[in-house]
């Protein structure tokens, strides 16, 4: 089988989970035996996978389609629900963009991604096709704690103190505003946010803008960062506090690094992650401070978080991604292969 995974404008999204879940699908499936290309003009593939869908993505899918070859849709997005407040003007398309994206998952031939949560919302977009629900998965091999990273890091930033960290791109959706406030509360921790942050022009927040330009003297902000596997062990914590998601890599990252999680209490997290379990959840700043502070002092409920974040992790592990990913396209060749044996013999 040889399938081609295909994320348009890759270098737009080069600082973004979107790429990141994008590689991790291509090494799960090379783990899982399954030849990959990334380039829709090859014509010698099997199945078309898509990560994107702009208009190229749209003209793949078509011409696709024409040709006999099977398309199958990675949906990270469920529409207007996790695009508001990402760019300028981002609330005002949501709409439209949301009836496009639901225009172009029902030309697919089978859909999948990655939560429970993210398959109930396409259900209620009216989405008909077949919707499997599959991890971006993390690499477990790449993401290993080392005390060498986390002191290059740690040193690069003047980080000295119990230290709790985010990432993503810094857009309020992403909770940069909530995580900048909690360092104010919080003088007493260093917090750093990796991620990329737009031109003002492309993403216009006045409230986002103000808050990260007078933020404390705990907050570092160093940018994107082309190794976050050796930079998250900079950090002590994960605080999430995104407000809305269709799974998050940042929180299998991190949590493949031994590293307990402060989530939203969203229901996007509600069937894979328990509160007190793997994670601890807030609603309001003054749970996050709490929980965080807790964490801070009680080495214990560290560990024992810890321990079970990496516990939960396995399951998303590139290994079980990538069999998981070839059971979907064989399920769908193979139906495709039933119809024309049943046409023959009709």
């Amino acid at each position: 089988m040889k399938v081609c995974l295909y994320l348009e404008a890759e270098s737009a999204v080069a600082k973004s989970g979107f790429r990141r879940a994008f590689q991790s699908h291509q090494q799960a499936l090379r783990t899982a035996g399954v030849e990959v290309s990334t380039n829709p003009n090859d014509r010698d593939y099997e199945l078309l996978h898509l990560h994107a869908f702009g208009p190229k993505s749209l003209y793949h899918l078509n011409r696709a389609k024409r040709e006999g070859i099977k398309v199958v849709v990675h949906a990270h997005s469920v529409g207007a629900h996790d695009f508001r407040d990402s760019f300028t003007l981002s609330n005002w398309i949501a709409p439209v963009y949301e009836r496009y994206l639901s225009f172009v998952y029902a030309q697919a031939d089978a859909i999948f991604t990655p939560t429970p949560f993210a398959k109930k919302m396409l259900i209620q977009l009216g989405i008909e096709k077949p919707i499997s629900v599959i991890s971006n998965g993390v690499d477990s091999s790449q993401f290993k704690f080392s005390a060498e990273a986390r002191e290059k890091y740690r040193r690069a930033n003047n980080l000295s103190r119990f230290t709790v960290f985010g990432a993503g791109l810094v857009i309020p959706r992403k909770g940069i505003v909530d995580f900048v406030e909690m360092a104010k509360r919080s003088p007493q921790l260093d917090f750093i946010w990796y991620g990329h942050r737009w031109p003002k022009a492309f993403a216009y927040h006045p409230k986002m803008d103000r808050i990260l330009e007078e933020h404390p003297g705990n907050v570092r902000l160093p940018g994107y960062v082309e190794h976050p596997s050796e930079a998250f062990c900079a950090g002590d914590v994960l605080f999430f506090p995104s407000h809305t998601e269709t799974q998050g890599m940042v929180l299998l990252e991190a949590a493949a690094l031994g590293r307990p999680i402060v989530v939203r209490d969203l229901p996007e997290f509600s069937d894979w992650l328990t509160h007190g379990v793997d994670c601890l959840k807030g609603k309001t700043l003054d749970e996050f401070g709490e929980h965080l502070l807790r964490l801070s002092e009680d080495r214990i409920l560290y560990e024992r978080l810890a321990s079970a974040a990496r516990e939960m992790v396995r399951n998303h592990f590139i290994e079980s991604v990538g069999e998981q990913l070839k059971a979907l396209y064989l399920s769908v060749l193979q139906n495709d292969s039933a119809r024309e044996t049943a046409a023959i013999h009709g």
